[in-house]
């Protein structure tokens, strides 16, 4: 397997960083143009800022950190699709099958979501469970 130069995960961490604390503020200074609540999309935001700590962390092959925050963009993840699933109001995602793109109904929607944060739910466990048993 091939190994990503440390000088590429630096550059890529620091990018991620950066887009994450961009959005950040962005989302600070115009909370009028963000379709969903505040909340969920400083996690969104965080989830990039995480990413790039957890490159950083992989780059200084500091292992233990880098499982961790790996752990915690998944849990960005997570409650991104929980908000879409389960948040109030209707949900609008389009959708393409072979020849055709549409809007997909909103029970549609919220269901590929809650499939998919069931999903990431059970990744945790098992990415949780895989930190806890290799003594970090």
């Amino acid at each position: 397997m091939a190994t990503i130069p440390r000088r590429t995960q630096f550059i890529g961490a620091v990018v991620a960083v950066a887009a994450g604390l961009v959005v950040g503020l962005m989302i600070h200074r115009h909370p009028e143009g963000v379709r969903v609540p505040a909340s969920v999309a400083f996690v969104a935001a965080a989830a990039f800022v995480l990413a790039g700590l957890c490159l950083f962390a992989g780059a200084l092959e500091i292992d233990w950190l880098q499982q961790w925050l790996g752990i915690a963009v998944t849990l960005s993840m997570l409650v991104v699709s929980l908000w879409i699933a389960f948040g109030p109001g209707a949900r609008e995602c389009s959708m393409s099958i072979p020849f055709v793109q549409t809007v997909a109904p909103d029970a549609l929607c919220r269901g590929a979501f809650g499939i998919g944060a069931l999903l990431v739910a059970l990744f945790i466990g098992v990415f949780v469970r895989r930190a806890l048993s290799s003594g970090s």
